[in-house]
């Protein structure tokens, strides 16, 4: 073959650019592909340095693979961060179109970095997917003369980008993959098979570990009715305000996911039973009360929850999902929806009754079934009441009383809310009460319970401040508000905060159950407190109990050192009397002088009191 029919070579740019297709082609690893490809279009432009630049989770652009620089100065721009519109890679990003600076510490968009760095000049193409900025090609002269590049070359570089580009996109789809196969697409949520591989391996652990789990089975109520009144659309925002919600709700270990349609699903370890997962519930009853924009009659959606346990109602991930679905639909048919119902009879039973009285305690307080009584208080120095204590009692149908320990845990512990409306409506009456009396001629010291909960609330002293505004005349001196020795000591700072300001008001305040909390004695000194009223059980053992005597005495000599009251509470025998009379003590409370009447007694007995 003569020298005038030998194949011509392919000019070198050309097969610099089959290469880099070649590498797109047989490199698996987009990093090992990237380098050859920059390094590349690098050398077309006679620089000696290149990096990619890509937009990360916090839409800034971070530096990744720079080649051509010594270890430290690699080690310091890999991962390095800008925001989206900084600098000349920013500058190429928004306009879509490559920027060449030639000088680069002239630049008005340098940065001190790179200027530090010993750039010269750089060139940024950007890398285009769909005509979408996802990153960018930059190209860099550090610390050599700068040739500008021909025409010619530069179109092959961008040609590169291009290529990159689409390795770039290859990469991130294949990482996307394994999430997309375990996450639902709408929703972002764990997908149903994901759960239930997640559920296997948690409960295999638990059955080492000896670890309790509850599996809630959550759906919908009126979901279809939203899709068919206003359009699937509108229903598959609603399903992602759900996931979001379920997701703000949960503890970091929980699983929350979406098992298909209007059903989701989670799964959380517990200690506390039934008080967690209940507890839990009931928050995802409350977040998931969504009103629907946009529908007749002001539509909403609310949740039906079926609980199941592990290991208690099955140690199976298939059962306790079965055993989760099938409380879930006795919540939804047998209840009505919007309610928790739990797999485990026993428990459930017990959750029922707790939701009937939280109903039936709401419904009394709303037709003031709620009614209160009133027990003195004696000064055994004049055998005259000194005071009362108002306490609430529940009226039944039947026209019985259900005294306050009937109820008033209960509703304090699972009906937050409603306890501090019972409490208000009590101190309400009280103070009424108190201004009736004065009316009548009786200077009547009244002391209100005050839960924890209620007093220790940001609303409880403007809520007090308001009440008192509304009956300018009302005696402050003669409400004594009475916290537990628990509760007050529960945040003694803002115990102490509180009581300041509603002794500023004219407002007293008296410890209940004194010398069962921890740190009795020291709260006298801690709390701006006028009376203490010492726990009945230290007055049921003075009769066989000397240690009982001595902390009773204990108590009164600090009393007198702070100059604060005691009342002895629970005196229920004459002999009780005798002997707290006899060490000091004058002020008391118990059956044995009376027990809580209506205010109608007590107003019979103050009466008899005067006209003896």
């Amino acid at each position: 073959m003569t020298d005038s029919m030998a194949k011509p070579k392919a000019p070198e740019s050309v097969d610099a650019l089959w290469q880099v297709i070649n590498a797109l082609s047989l490199e698996a690893d987009f990093e090992q592909f990237f380098r050859k490809a920059a390094e590349i279009a690098a050398n077309l432009l006679g620089a000696n340095s290149a990096s990619l630049v890509t937009l990360n989770d916090n839409n800034q652009l971070e530096y990744k693979f720079c080649l051509g620089l010594n270890e430290a100065d690699q080690t310091k721009f890999e991962g390095y961060t800008i925001a989206n519109q900084q600098g000349v890679t920013g500058q190429a990003l928004q306009t879509k179109k490559p920027v060449f600076v030639s000088d680069y510490p002239a630049h008005p968009k340098a940065l001190d970095a790179f200027v530090e760095l010993g750039m010269q000049a750089n060139f940024i193409i950007p890398i285009l997917v769909s005509n979408r900025a996802i990153g960018a090609l930059a190209v860099s002269w550090i610390n050599t003369v700068v040739t500008p590049p021909s025409d010619h070359n530069i179109i092959l570089a961008e040609t590169i980008a291009s290529q990159i580009g689409l390795g770039l996109q290859r990469t991130q789809l294949e990482q996307r993959l394994p999430y997309r196969a375990n996450h639902d697409d709408l929703t972002k949520l764990p997908s149903r098979g994901y759960f239930l591989s997640h559920l296997e391996e948690c409960l295999a652990s638990a059955k080492r570990h000896q670890r309790l789990y509850a599996l809630m089975m959550i759906d919908l109520d009126g979901f279809k009715t939203v899709n068919d009144q206003v359009g699937h659309a509108i229903g598959d925002e609603l399903l992602c305000t759900v996931a979001l919600r379920l997701k703000s709700i949960i503890r970091g270990g929980d699983i929350v996911a979406r098992l298909g349609g209007d059903e989701f699903v989670v799964l959380m370890e517990y200690q506390d039973w039934p008080d967690e997962p209940i507890g839990a519930a009931e928050r995802i009853l409350n977040q998931l009360h969504i009103q629907v924009p946009g529908t007749k009659d002001n539509l909403s959606v609310t949740p039906s929850i079926g609980i199941a346990t592990y290991p208690q109602d099955s140690n199976s991930a298939d059962m306790l999902l079965k055993n989760a679905d099938i409380a879930m639909y006795q919540a939804k048919q047998l209840y009505g929806g919007n309610q928790v119902c739990l797999y485990n009879r026993d428990t459930a039973a017990m959750v029922h009754e707790r939701k009937v009285m939280i109903t039936n305690v709401a419904n009394a307080l709303k037709n003031d079934n709620l009614v209160i009584h009133y027990q003195p208080i004696i000064d055994t120095q004049n055998n005259q009441i000194s005071a009362v204590e108002a306490l609430v009692r529940w009226r039944l149908d039947d026209g019985s009383l259900r005294n306050a320990k009937d109820f008033i845990t209960t509703i304090e512990r699972y009906g937050p809310r409603l306890a501090v409306e019972v409490g208000r409506h009590v101190l309400r009456t009280a103070m009424l009460q108190i201004l009736e009396w004065k009316r009548a001629g009786f200077s009547l010291n009244v002391t209100v319970n005050i839960s924890a909960r209620e007093f220790l609330e940001d609303d409880f002293l403007p809520s007090l401040e308001l009440l008192l505004l509304e009956h300018v005349a009302f005696p402050t001196k003669h409400l004594i508000l009475e916290v537990s020795e628990a509760n007050a000591l529960e945040d003694t700072t803002q115990a102490s905060h509180i009581m300041n300001a509603c002794r500023n008001l004219g407002v007293r305040f008296n410890i209940d159950n004194f010398g069962t909390g921890r740190a009795s004695l020291s709260s006298l000194r801690e709390l701006p407190i006028d009376f203490v009223k010492i726990d009945r059980s230290f007055i049921q053992g003075i009769t066989q109990s000397k240690r009982d005597k001595t902390v009773l005495g204990a108590i009164q000599t600090l009393a007198k050192a702070y100059d604060t009251e005691v009342i002895a509470e629970g005196v229920e025998t004459e002999e009780h009397k005798e002997i707290l009379q006899a060490m000091g003590f004058h002020l008391m409370q118990g059956h044995y002088f009376s027990k809580a009447v209506s205010s109608e007694q007590l107003t019979e007995k103050l009466e008899a009191q005067i006209e003896a």
